[in-house]
């Protein structure tokens, strides 16, 4: 296994667990433990966690906004599929709005090659990605920058996205709950999703399952506002029979076993 994809295996962990200890790491990828700690000494100089006496950390809790360089690195197979499947639903002439979370970034390079579209988007990094094909047309939110996404936000933001209507919103989000809903760690990120639901016809939220049962700050909407979702692996029955019962279409095929490799 190379270093680089070692590193973004323990994000995920990171992500899943909160922590990490150099023991565990260095039996669960049979390396010594002084790679682990190179490893780790690394990551930390790129802020991707925070070094402790035996291991590593990340920031927890619903209020937690875990930085793009971190996101973008993780449960990138996932992600990736997710992709493959949201690319389908979308049909030449559409118009989208794509939020700024890294599975949307991943969907922006699926639809590359798609011809006619319109895509409105806060997310500079979508823009970026999409800034090359010659079949789309890019519509910037503007707004305040913020470095932490890579996001455009705040009252400019929000009044230049309530002027467009579009066919298809697509979003992700912190969270999603049986209870509570869809929800995300940040405030201004949670009104731009708000404002894509209310001004398309048809929503899709599109979450690797390991955002199942977490709750983030910023209550976005109940489910019954979503017309499909799809995933990166098999829901569990809990799942399965609240969108049946909400008549939410939803995607959970796994990827196939040939399956896309991980991106490093």
């Amino acid at each position: 296994m190379f270093a680089a994809e070692r590193r973004n295996k323990i994000i995920n962990m990171l992500l899943e667990q909160g922590y990490v200890l150099v023991t565990d790491l260095s039996k669960a990828f049979n390396v010594s433990e002084e790679t682990i700690r190179r490893d780790l000494d690394k990551m930390e100089k790129e802020n991707l966690l925070t070094r402790t006496h035996g291991g590593a950390f990340i920031e927890e809790g619903i209020t937690s906004d875990i930085p793009v360089g971190i996101r973008e690195r993780a449960y990138l197979q996932g992600k990736d599929w997710i992709g493959e499947k949201v690319v389908g639903l979308i049909n030449s002439g559409d118009t989208l709005m794509l939020d700024s979370s890294t599975t949307s970034l991943h969907i922006a390079k699926k639809i590359k090659n798609k011809k006619n579209l319109t895509v409105i988007t806060n997310s500079f990094k979508a823009q970026m990605e999409l800034s090359s094909a010659e079949g789309i047309k890019i519509i910037s939110t503007g707004g305040i920058l913020r470095q932490h996404s890579l996001s455009y936000v705040g009252h400019a933001a929000t009044r230049e996205l309530s002027n467009y209507f579009a066919d298809t919103a697509i979003i992700s989000c912190s969270g999603i709950h049986l209870d509570k809903g869809i929800s995300d760690s940040n405030e201004y990120e949670a009104e731009m999703r708000k404002i894509m639901l209310k001004n398309a016809e048809y929503k899709i939220l599109a979450v690797d399952t390991t955002k199942l049962n977490k709750l983030g700050f910023m209550f976005i909407a109940d489910f019954p506002a979503i017309n499909k979702v799809v995933v990166d692996k098999k829901l569990p029955a809990d799942w399965v029979q609240l969108f049946e019962r909400l008549n939410i279409e939803f995607d959970d095929r796994e990827m196939p076993s040939a399956g896309l490799e991980t991106t490093v």
